[in-house]
């Protein structure tokens, strides 16, 4: 009867073992694989619909419950003084719906650089370049602001994902828009200062014109699930090619 005993707690270890193992592996999701996963595929009709004059794009439901979850928004952004270009976004449209990513502290620097020349005789121009960028150019750059963001991933095929992922429910910036203006000049005791100010807008890099995947968790009825987008950026609209959730 010892042996016996012996021989079933043995059996008994090993069956917890494979079921932690069994329950580890089901908790990751793979991008592309649909083994375990309610997919929706979308063609060229999908379509970006017109919400204003210069706004474009498309809300999505991603887990069939007749709400809509995300919308992707391509808006034609700014002036005749300092040109146009698209700004393209994924909104949440309610709480449930959290994007994989990374929580990072967004530092913004000011780099400002100047030249010295005289005009004639009489003249000295200066000319002074303010350009407000995410990434350090020059040691001396100054911090000027710091936000709490969101860094989505442009995941790959085959990459994975699970619950142990970072997720915020927020807005990201997948295109965003560069623009430069110059301001009224100063003139002061035989010098003249011009000023122009340029914004990189470079904090938000979604990779464009490949196919990338976003990590999305779904969470509601007291349960949470995972999933993905499959998407394409180009310059005007976003090219969703499918989702994806567990069932």
């Amino acid at each position: 009867m010892k042996k016996l005993s012996l021989f079933a707690t043995a059996l008994l270890v090993v069956a917890s073992i494979a079921s932690c193992k069994k329950d580890t592996t089901n908790g990751k999701v793979v991008f592309g694989n649909s083994k375990e996963m309610s997919v929706t595929s979308y063609d060229s009709t999908f379509l970006p619909e017109q919400y204003g004059h210069f706004s474009w794009g498309n809300t999505v439901d991603l887990d069939g419950d007749g709400q809509n979850d995300v919308q992707f928004r391509s808006e034609d952004i700014g002036s005749a003084g300092l040109g146009h270009d698209i700004v393209t976004t994924l909104n949440c449209l309610n709480e449930n719906v959290a994007f994989l990513g990374d929580v990072i502290n967004q530092e913004k620097y000011l780099h400002i650089d100047s030249t010295l020349h005289t005009e004639d005789s009489i003249w000295w121009v200066i000319g002074v370049y303010q350009t407000y960028t995410c990434e350090r150019m020059a040691e001396t750059d100054s911090i000027v602001d710091s936000t709490e963001k969101l860094s989505l991933y442009a995941n790959n095929i085959n990459d994975s994902f699970g619950f142990d992922g970072t997720f915020m429910s927020t807005d990201v910036v997948l295109k965003d828009r560069a623009y430069t203006y110059p301001c009224e000049p100063e003139e002061g005791d035989h010098f003249i200062t011009h000023y122009q100010i340029s914004y990189e807008n470079n904090c938000n890099m979604f990779p464009m014109d490949e196919v990338k995947y976003i990590g999305f968790k779904m969470t509601g009825d007291s349960k949470s699930r995972l999933g993905w987008m499959k998407v394409i950026l180009h310059n005007d609209h976003v090219e969703l090619l499918e989702t994806a959730i567990q069932k």
